[in-house]
């Protein structure tokens, strides 16, 4: 089997796709944006081979598509890829637009509309008889001024397509939403502010759309909260509320995820989940590695089985919650040696996170388990805590 992967070097934790498709024989093939010999030793081993090229420009996609495909046949192969994987929203256009140049089954830019576009997952929930929060799209001073005097402030604006909470803005009067309105580049959307808790649906499916493993994270804050500067706080929840996963899997559906990993978004509300967006990808950042630690499993091992055999069985007892603490550049009232010596035996995972990440994720990140959800709490409150 032959599968193209796109961005083998970021985020640094997906190397280990490339690495479990490798051991079970599969040949990768890859394009990025790295230099080949930026990317880790064990990286490069496990690569049949390697381009690099601008991943924005269509021009040297097709360039570097020439070049793959060349040396493939060139080795006696076929001129062809068996599947396009990104694992990343970034270039999931790219994905659809390669799978459409050579023909390839998968995602294709006409799924795209409903993968990406916020305005039109709100119909599909609409139409899936779920609520959503008050709001549309907005075109232009005049309209987005109408429309905020019908909602009332606070609101929210953000980007019809976009990635995490980037361009997203909490507007809270007129004059901001003015002094905003010229600064905002594409389509937005305006919504309704929900004050609510946020909780997720995450998981993996099959070829045949077939959930192979789902899991939910429960966050401290919004999203938006951590992008402006709140220490970072969430965590994996071991028990799935029935009505959560009874929707999620619901939307799986609706939506056609196949053989992709899903993060889908909620508010929870009085009537049970409001969705926000859905996210044909793994969770960003380390989260993929909380839910290995939540389960004692590989997901990049699973999903790996499930490329190379079709489907793939993931554990599915929650044995711990698995918490998500991000600190950033400041002054706390526990030092790194505090949290080493009263809870360094739930510490599965410590470091810093990539400049991108930081503005969202924070600076240095700690990662903990615990099959109590009490001590969870505890355990946020003593590594975020300001003196």
């Amino acid at each position: 089997m032959d599968i193209l992967y796109l961005s083998p070097e970021f985020p640094p934790n997906y190397a280990n796709f490339v690495l479990r498709l490798n051991e079970l024989g599969v040949n990768v093939w890859a394009m990025g944006e790295a230099d080949f010999h930026f990317m880790p030793e064990q990286v490069r081993s496990a690569l049949t081979w390697y381009v690099k090229a601008d991943l924005n420009s269509r021009a040297e996609v097709r360039g570097a598509l020439d070049t793959l495909l060349d040396v493939k046949t060139s080795a006696g192969g076929a001129r062809h890829f068996d599947l396009v994987e990104s694992h990343n929203e970034q270039w999931l256009r790219l994905e659809a637009f390669i799978n459409h140049t050579l023909g390839i089954e998968g995602i294709t830019p006409q799924d795209l509309d409903r993968l990406k576009k916020k305005s039109v997952m709100k119909e599909i929930f609409r139409d899936s008889g779920l609520p959503v929060a008050r709001g549309q799209r907005v075109e232009d001073l005049e309209g987005a001024l109408a429309l905020a005097h019908d909602l009332g402030y606070p609101l929210i604006l953000k980007p019809d397509e976009g990635v995490g909470a980037g361009g997203v803005h909490k507007v809270v009067d007129t004059a901001q939403l003015r002094h905003l309105w010229p600064q905002l580049d594409g389509d937005y959307l305006m919504e309704e502010f929900i004050d609510a808790k946020i909780v997720t649906y995450d998981g993996l499916t099959d070829r045949s759309g077939r959930i192979c493993f789902d899991s939910s994270l429960v966050y401290g804050d919004g999203i938006l909260d951590y992008v402006l500067g709140k220490d970072v706080f969430f965590y994996v929840n071991r028990a799935m509320p029935d009505r959560l996963k009874q929707v999620g899997s619901s939307l799986v559906e609706r939506f056609g995820i196949r053989r992709k990993f899903f993060h889908f978004e909620f508010f929870v509300v009085r009537d049970g989940y409001m969705p926000i967006e859905i996210n044909c990808r793994p969770p960003g950042g380390p989260i993929l590695d909380m839910m290995n630690f939540s389960v004692d499993d590989d997901l990049y091992a699973a999903y790996a089985r499930m490329v190379a055999h079709g489907s793939a069985e993931v554990a599915r007892h929650r044995k711990y919650f698995c918490c998500y603490l991000g600190r950033r550049d400041g002054h706390y009232a526990h030092g790194h040696a505090d949290i080493l010596r009263v809870f360094g035996h739930r510490l599965v995972d410590y470091g810093e996170n990539p400049p991108l990440f930081q503005n969202a994720m924070g600076r240095y990140r700690y990662i903990l388990r615990s099959d109590s959800e009490p001590e969870i709490l505890r355990m946020a409150q003593f590594v975020l805590q300001k003196p």
